[in-house]
């Protein structure tokens, strides 16, 4: 969703903000909250979260006047990023987790891997850490060249 499509969802939002929204608006509101603020929505009972979702997507945009960058990294639930010798501690969680960290992250941890559920995939490739004593570029070589035998015995 663009900056544009954004403002433009809450301006007609902001139309309708002194009655009770449906449940069409409410799905919007949920959706914009997330993608403005890259928080999970918690409806409660009253209506008036929804109200107050809708300002804080409003000043969020206005003050940013931009959509927040997405991340390509995703950590599985339950999971955060809480390590003395990481950032000197800063605790990192979905909602404030970017590409250049989460990198940094898995490039320094590589084995924490399995706690992302998403990681971009030549990210995989490159954070994968080579068995000792292999040699990445002779691995590849001898791998093409086993590919060249077989194709030659299969003529």
């Amino acid at each position: 969703m663009t900056y544009e499509e954004a403002t433009a969802k809450v301006g007609e939002l902001k139309a309708r903000f002194d009655s009770p929204f449906d449940a069409t608006d409410k799905a919007v509101i949920e959706t914009l909250y997330f993608e403005v603020t890259r928080k999970r929505f918690v409806p409660t009972t009253c209506q008036q979260c929804y109200h107050d979702a809708l300002i804080e997507i409003y000043l969020k945009l206005k003050k940013e006047k931009a959509m927040p960058k997405t991340c390509n990294y995703v950590m599985k639930a339950g999971f955060i990023i809480s390590c003395p010798d990481f950032y000197h501690g800063k605790i990192f969680t979905n909602e404030n987790l970017t590409d250049k960290v989460a990198h940094e992250y898995l490039t320094k941890y590589p084995h924490m891997e399995s706690y992302f559920q998403k990681i971009p995939s030549e990210e995989l490739i490159e954070n994968k850490q080579q068995p000792e004593g292999s040699d990445k570029k002779k691995d590849l070589d001898q791998a093409e060249k086993a590919g060249k035998e077989e194709q030659q015995n299969n003529k």
